[in-house]
């Protein structure tokens, strides 16, 4: 299919499927970009038929919903697909942010474009005291599909170890072997079906077509350098280099809510309400009975007859705790707020890995723009071989990346960028006031550990390696930084050049003992009707970046809450 001018084919169906353009301009623009006739009538018909329905719900809200899922994110989108796929079921969804219908959302590429826009938060850190006290910019995703349609579209499991540790700490079902089986229900995986990998799911991803020339230098010089190669980093071997999974269809973000949200919105018993903002949860007594929003310029409460779910994320859900009353007994009476609850684990624990950007490189001549994501090939290995997994993950950018401290990078250039995705630092989410408009104190406490500068000073030797070999040398003009450096040096780097991977999770913590906000089920610890559903309730961040552990986790909940498995999907 040819892209039409500013988005292609799945942008078209959107913006029609929002109301933002007729299906007589659908079908003329389907038609310019070379859609043919019978299969763009077909997808105007389902996005028409979702538009209307939508709109008919939003102008008939109910008083009562059987589930209310805050939060339209990674695993959000799961649950509303789910929790709807029965008719008798009646399904609301509260997403802060808007429909995402900017083109950019749905070119892969342009991902870095989204920051600081209206379909992202804007949050920032506070000082990082061991990262040089700078305030570190913080995405989080404000729109259908969440951070998923911000991100860079990797599709990453994590390590086995990652999952079984979590059974470990006392939380069955949650085991390797256990989640193996639903991530291959979830995935549509264009290598098709082995003992890893699932096909048929609702879910697409595969490697990248066409790798940038620069994708393929990296994996040929991580060989060079005597690093084995992995066929496929979700599957029996994850260490090693090589392309990471992509969830891009057609040369478009194929998105956790384009693949089960935007399907499920012609359903009549799902009503998916954007620019709603969760103020406050309602409780009666010890159980959740609604949520507080604000919408259309007024605020407005809807009750649950069944069960609230939070799924706003590792920043957004210990905030609504907290505003709520569910939380650290003395901070929130400190700031006036009546306690529910008094869970000191809320806001607690919250890890990220970390990304040093980055190692840069000048390029001999302008480069080929960035192919599908623009960073499609990178390495997972061990900074210390005693290790029992990876804790390290370079991976090649087909752009200049630094910090703005360090900047600007390079005119025409590429970056490796060291990550640390074991990372032994914790930080925390706070409350700044009572005021539910109130930014949270974002502290991730990056390089608190000293073992994480450790690793780190790993990462940035083996990435400059892999920078220098032959491979490279077509493309390389210089190392324009860090360059050679003394260790002390190189740590300071480091601590300059420390910034957000966007992979917060934790601050809700799955478990059975007093660090626990949730239990196993991911019902909250002593509030009845209520349930956390996204990254903040993993006890350990996973290796490596976190949306598919997202997605696992909203599939997870919505088998808990229907106690079965989904029925077949539509």
């Amino acid at each position: 299919m040819k892209r039409s001018e500013g988005g292609g084919v799945g942008w078209l169906v959107h913006t029609l499927r929002c109301g933002e353009i007729s299906l007589e301009d659908f079908l003329d623009a389907a038609a310019q970009a070379g859609v043919p006739e019978e299969r763009a009538a077909m997808l105007g018909s389902d996005a028409a038929r979702a538009q209307e329905n939508q709109r008919r719900l939003r102008g008939e809200l109910r008083e009562a919903y059987d589930f209310i899922i805050i939060g339209a994110g990674s695993a959000g989108c799961v649950l509303a697909a789910r929790l709807s796929e029965d008719p008798s079921h009646q399904v609301l969804v509260l997403e802060a942010g808007g429909p995402g219908t900017h083109p950019d959302v749905f070119v892969a590429s342009r991902w870095r474009r989204l920051f600081d826009t209206e379909m992202d938060w804007g949050y920032r850190t506070v000082a990082q005291r061991h990262a040089g006290g700078r305030i570190v910019a913080y995405p989080r995703g404000k729109t259908l599909g969440g951070s998923a349609s911000i991100n860079a579209s990797v599709w990453t499991r994590g390590h086995p170890l990652d999952y079984d540790g979590w059974a470990y700490q006392g939380n069955p079902g949650w085991d390797a072997a256990s989640v193996r089986r639903i991530y291959k229900e979830l995935e549509d995986y264009a290598g098709g079906e082995d003992a890893y990998r699932g096909a048929g799911g609702p879910l697409r991803m595969g490697k990248p077509q066409d790798p940038h020339p620069l994708a393929r230098a990296f994996v040929d010089a991580a060989k060079e350098v005597g690093l084995p190669a992995t066929p496929d980093n979700n599957g029996a071997q994850m260490e090693g280099a090589g392309y990471m999974d992509l969830c891009i269809v057609d040369g478009e973000r194929y998105s956790v809510a384009s693949a089960l949200l935007h399907p499920a919105m012609v359903r009549p018993n799902l009503t998916v309400l954007t620019h709603a903002e969760a103020r406050r949860l309602i409780f009666e007594g010890g159980r959740c009975t609604g949520v507080e929003i604000a919408h259309g310029g007024r605020a407005r409460r809807v009750r649950a007859a069944r069960e609230v779910v939070l799924s706003a994320g590792a920043i957004g859900s210990p905030k609504l705790l907290m505003q709520s009353g569910v939380g650290p007994a003395d901070e929130l009476t400190a700031l006036g707020i009546p306690v529910v609850a008094d869970l000191p684990a809320v806001g607690r624990n919250l890890q990220d890995h970390i990304l040093v950007a980055g190692i840069n490189y000048e390029s001999r001549s302008p480069l080929p723009p960035p192919r599908n994501n623009g960073a499609e090939a990178t390495l997972f290995w061990r900074s210390d071989p005693g290790l029992a997994c990876p804790d390290i993950q370079p991976i090649l950018h087909e752009f200049p990346v630094v910090s703005p401290e360090l900047g600007p990078g390079p005119e025409h250039g590429y970056s490796i960028v060291p990550g640390l995705v074991r990372p032994a630092s914790r930080g925390s989410v706070r409350l700044t006031s009572a005021d539910p408009a109130a930014p949270p104190a974002i502290d991730v406490n990056y390089l608190r550990c000293e073992a994480d500068v450790e690793a780190l000073l790993a990462a940035v030797e083996l990435s400059r390696e892999i920078g220098a070999a032959r491979a490279f040398d077509e493309f390389r003009r210089r190392e324009v930084m860090p360059g050679p450096r003394s260790r002390v040096e190189m740590a300071a780097w480091i601590r300059q050049a420390t910034t957000c991977f966007f992979h917060p999770t934790s601050s809700c913590r799955m478990g059975v003992d007093e660090r626990a906000v949730v239990d196993p089920r991911l019902r909250v610890h002593g509030i009845a009707g209520l349930r956390v559903a996204d990254a903040s309730i993993m006890p350990e961040i996973t290796t490596g970046p976190t949306n598919a552990p997202a997605i696992l986790i909203g599939e997870q909940a919505s088998r808990f809450i229907l106690g079965r498995a989904p029925a077949a999907r539509r």
